[in-house]
């Protein structure tokens, strides 16, 4: 099946981009332009949860396969994604809230927290696209979703792989990040694929965990698009009181929400 190793490519060059700094300085982590790439990725993100999971989530624990009370009587989709969100600031406090001894300390301990938050919800996300390509028989769909899915993982490889740079792993734990990235989201396309073989696409069950997965990844990414990527990055001292910075930092976001949002309409 051509879908694993496209995705799997498009994952991988993604999730090493960032990593080209050393042969290629001006993509440093110091550089303008790594922080307007890190916008962007923070754009796509936000639209990743807003645009892609949320409705999902809405679609499925609403479902009229599924009994009328609680699931239409009560939002869950968004409950569940508000305490995801909630979940994502208290680990970020108690690790935050830990004696250290300086500001740069705290600040990795942050971006290690943004990683793996990032990493959990990017394997959700491709647990659903399984899903959905096991439930379509339509070879124009799939070729579609393949291609869109494809621009999806190229996308969330940038965005991982900014957390990872700045997480300041040792070379050894790095590569296991970048090398796993793409075979995770394998994992989780295989793990989709076989959840709707074996519940079928319109089963309570599949209906129910996928809703609240979607959900959980939903609020995850809200969360670290808003409060620990473009918060930071918007309203650093990089950027604070340099209005050309500001702008770009704007239009960058844009870019990667808008291009996000309209793969929408195939993803």
């Amino acid at each position: 099946m051509i879908a694993i190793p496209s995705i799997l490519v498009a994952s991988m060059i993604g999730v090493s981009l960032q990593f080209l700094y050393r042969y290629i300085p001006a993509l440093g982590p110091d550089r303008v332009i790594f922080g307007i790439i890190k916008t962007l990725t923070s754009g796509v993100i936000l639209a990743t949860g807003f645009m892609h999971v949320l409705p999902d989530s809405f679609d499925d624990l609403t479902s009229k396969c599924l009994p009328e009370d609680p699931w239409r009587k009560f939002p869950f989709t968004t409950f569940i994604a508000m305490n995801s969100a909630f979940l994502v600031l208290m680990i970020a406090l108690v690790h935050l809230q830990e004696k250290v001894n300086d500001d740069k300390t705290s600040q990795l301990l942050r971006n290690r927290v943004i990683a793996l938050m990032s990493k959990v919800a990017g394997v959700v996300v491709s647990v659903v696209f399984g899903l959905t390509m096991g439930a379509s028989d339509n070879q124009c769909t799939i070729r579609s979703l393949i291609a869109a899915f494809c621009f999806h993982e190229l996308a969330e490889g940038m965005r991982l792989g900014g957390p990872i740079l700045h997480a300041e792993f040792k070379s050894k734990m790095n590569w296991k990040m970048v090398l796993s990235f793409p075979v995770t989201m394998q994992f989780g396309i295989a793990l989709g694929m076989q959840i709707q073989k074996i519940y079928g696409e319109t089963s309570p069950t599949a209906l129910i965990l996928m809703g609240m997965l979607n959900a959980c990844s939903a609020g995850l990414l809200i969360d670290l698009a808003l409060v620990n990527l473009l918060a930071h990055e918007l309203y650093g001292p990089k950027i604070q009181g340099n209005m050309k910075l500001h702008v770009l930092g704007y239009v960058a976001t844009f870019i990667g929400a808008a291009g996000m949002s309209l793969m929408a309409k195939w993803a």
